[in-house]
């Protein structure tokens, strides 16, 4: 099985990679104007409200906490001013500033965010490669989650990094939790759906091998003195996350058969059999959590 997966991924691999004009792009374009599909065409899952809070209280759960940076005196003190980018339906946000009603949280998302129901949160639409709106030196703390595997390696380089840096004051938190899409101990059905999503988002801009060094060294880029932090999560032991996995390879077929030679009800196939496998080879990912100062001059 492991070898004829390989041959049907490798056979139509070659025709797609770099082509520029084929129809597979030309779909994508389209709806990366229709709608928040990111500026790499990585597959980003539109999600509910419900989902959302699913998420935040799963990554709640396996941390512990919302944040790891020392912020919690100036939090709790008041004034303290905190952004979010990609704040989707307002999750994190809205748990934080309950948690902490003396200071303002404020949220950006690519989708018009729904009008803010506390008094210390406001919501604004925005594409943050744009320039993000606030003058320098405004946000004692920044947060983003799932956030750097939807622009490419240059654009949160050379456009989002400065943007958070120069909006950040001095002696300010800078914070990410991202996943890392090299998953341990899979199986050929799960090594085969993983393999075809990477041959994608290499297309794209981003390379998974490095992805992990990379945010580091956007950290280290920008000076920011940083901490990294993570946590291995098995599939088996975390119901959403494997739910996620099943919802996120089933919204991409169209994508993945565009890397292989099979059919739509072989791909399916595919992944019944690799939910099977996350729970037998004890498939697990590592959710990464990084934080970073900004160092007064």
């Amino acid at each position: 099985m492991g070898n004829d997966l390989s041959t049907a991924l490798k056979s139509k691999k070659n025709g797609i990679l770099n082509n520029k004009n084929s129809d597979f792009n030309n779909v994508y374009e389209i709806n990366h104007r229709k709608s928040s599909m990111s500026i790499t065409r990585f597959p980003v899952i539109e999600s509910n409200i419900d989902e959302e809070n699913g998420r935040h209280e799963h990554l709640l759960k396996v941390w512990g906490s919302n944040f790891f940076s020392p912020i919690e005196s100036i939090l709790e003190s008041g004034d303290a001013k905190v952004l979010e980018i990609g704040c989707g339906f307002g999750s994190w946000i809205y748990d934080m500033a309950k948690n902490y009603p003396l200071s303002h949280f404020t949220g950006i998302d690519i989708n018009n965010p729904k009008y803010a129901t506390l008094p210390n949160v406001s919501l604004t639409q925005g594409d943050v490669l744009e320039g993000l709106p606030y003058p320098d030196c405004t946000f004692d703390y920044i947060h983003f989650r799932d956030f750097l595997w939807s622009i490419s390696s240059k654009d949160a380089s050379n456009k989002l990094f400065p943007e958070l840096v120069r909006i950040l004051k001095p002696g300010g938190w800078i914070e990410g939790i991202e996943f890392d899409v090299n998953i341990l101990n899979v199986g050929p059905n799960t090594k085969f759906l993983n393999d075809a999503l990477f041959n994608h988002i290499r297309n794209n801009g981003i390379h998974p091998e490095e992805f992990y060094n990379n945010i580091s060294k956007l950290f280290k880029k920008h000076n920011l003195e940083y901490q990294v932090e993570e946590r291995i999560l098995c599939f088996a032991d975390h119901d959403l996350s494997k739910k996620r996995f099943v919802t996120f390879y089933k919204t991409i077929k169209s994508m993945i058969l565009e890397y292989t030679s099979i059919s739509y009800k072989k791909y399916d196939e595919i992944l019944d059999k690799s939910c099977v496998e996350l729970v037998e080879y004890r498939t697990s990912y590592r959710s990464i959590r990084y934080f970073g100062k900004k160092l007064i001059a």
